[in-house]
Order: structure tokens, then C-alpha cells, then sequence
């Protein structure tokens, strides 16, 4: 790997997730990106971002007040990603919020070879057998969510 360093999110980033398909709609919400840090060294990329999902907005005025009821029913309305990989085209690893812990695999684009990095994240999770208590929801089989955002991190230390 030519470049090596570490880099702290800049400036707010925006991560948007959208359902699959529940019953008769989707649901396309967008949350802010809090905190970040991405290291490279030895070969090896680690990816630490936070996003505020208690900001999630889906804009819909009726379904706000509910998605943000269950967000803050099982955690503090943080969700944490932390991975590793070889490079940013393959970052494994697990968001986590509250109880809630899922497996998660992004693909980054970006090149560390200045001060600003800019990383397009993508990723996919699914969850099964799951109770939404949101209106019309109840239980549902599968849900897939699709993960997108795009992360502007500046560097914080010099390449080693």
C-alpha cells in the first residue's frame, strides 16, 4: 500500500440506508456521519465511523416520530461501524447500536494519496424475522438495507 497515515472526518457526512421493500413501501431515511477515523499502515485498513441515527430523517412527517421512537427503544441512538481490511475496496467488519450488533461488509473508494481523503462508501446487511412496531410493519420475514454514503476525512498524522 503506497500511502500510510491516519485521517479524521472533516466535515458532516450524510450516510443513506433504504429498505428493501416492506409490505407496500420502502423506506429511504438519511443520518448524519458524527464521527470518523480511517489508519492505514502495515498493509492493513481500519474504518471507524459513528452515525447520529437518532438524526435519522425520512421525510415523512408521520414516519419520523416512529423511527426515531424505535431507534431510542434499544440504544443510545448511536450506531458504530468498525472494520478492517486489506484495502478500501473490502472493510469487514460490525455496526453496532445498542443491542443491536450486525454483520457489515463496505467497499470504499478513495485515494489516501493527499490530506483530504474522500471515501464512497457502499455496503448491504440484512436482517430476518424481526418486529417493527411501526404503522403498517409488524412483523417482517426479511428486510434488506442498503448502505451508502460519502465520508470526507482529512489527515491527522504524517505518512509513517
Amino acid at each position: 500500500m503506497a500511502d500510510q497515515g491516519s485521517w479524521r472526518l472533516a466535515s458532516q457526512s450524510t450516510i443513506s440506508l433504504k429498505t428493501s421493500r416492506i409490505g407496500l413501501f420502502g423506506i429511504h431515511a438519511h443520518a448524519p456521519v458524527v464521527d470518523g477515523t480511517a489508519r492505514i499502515a502495515d498493509g492493513e485498513v481500519m474504518l471507524e465511523f459513528i452515525v447520529a441515527i437518532d438524526q435519522v430523517s425520512t421525510g415523512n412527517p408521520v414516519l419520523d416520530p416512529e423511527v426515531h421512537a424505535l431507534v431510542h427503544s434499544g440504544s443510545d441512538g448511536r450506531l458504530t461501524f468498525s472494520g478492517t481490511g486489506a484495502s478500501l475496496a473490502e472493510v469487514t467488519g460490525h455496526a453496532v447500536a445498542g443491542n443491536v450488533k450486525v454483520p457489515l461488509e463496505l467497499a470504499a473508494t478513495g485515494s489516501p494519496d493527499s490530506d483530504d481523503l474522500q471515501l464512497q462508501v457502499s455496503g448491504k446487511t440484512s436482517f430476518t424475522d424481526i418486529h417493527l412496531p411501526l404503522p403498517g410493519m409488524g412483523h417482517i420475514h426479511q428486510i434488506d438495507i442498503d448502505i451508502e454514503g460519502l465520508l470526507t476525512l482529512m489527515r491527522a498524522t504524517a505518512n509513517s
